[in-house]
């Protein structure tokens, strides 16, 4: 398992360009409640269900990646996240332009 905040389960995804589908699961191992956004570079073959959502303190949230037929091609799936307060009921509001991401950390040489 992994020692990021959010970890996936399985954390690749096989289908191949025939389609199918893949089930996943993402596991919160932070001290905090979790936001989090799935984003593919490829939605004319892929969708993903749900999108956004939320996964509580040592949660585990299932989610489904459909593939339709289509060319093969190098497509992408990254998993956003960020933390959401207890009372928080949507879980876009963190992705949004109002909400940036916090700026990445400056790499030392």
């Amino acid at each position: 398992m992994s020692t990021t905040a959010l970890a996936c389960d399985p954390p690749v995804c096989p289908i191949s360009a025939a389609g199918g589908k893949s089930q996943h699961k993402l596991i919160n191992q932070s001290g905090a409640r979790l936001a989090f956004k799935v984003k593919c570079s490829n939605n004319s073959n892929y969708m993903v269900k749900p999108v956004f959502g939320f996964c509580e303190v040592g949660g585990q949230v299932k989610f489904e990646i459909t593939r339709s037929k289509g060319a093969p091609k190098g497509d992408k799936l990254v998993i956003l996240f960020a933390e959401a307060a207890d009372d928080a009921t949507d879980p876009a509001a963190p992705f949004t332009p109002e909400h940036p991401p916090p700026p990445s950390p400056a790499k030392s040489s």
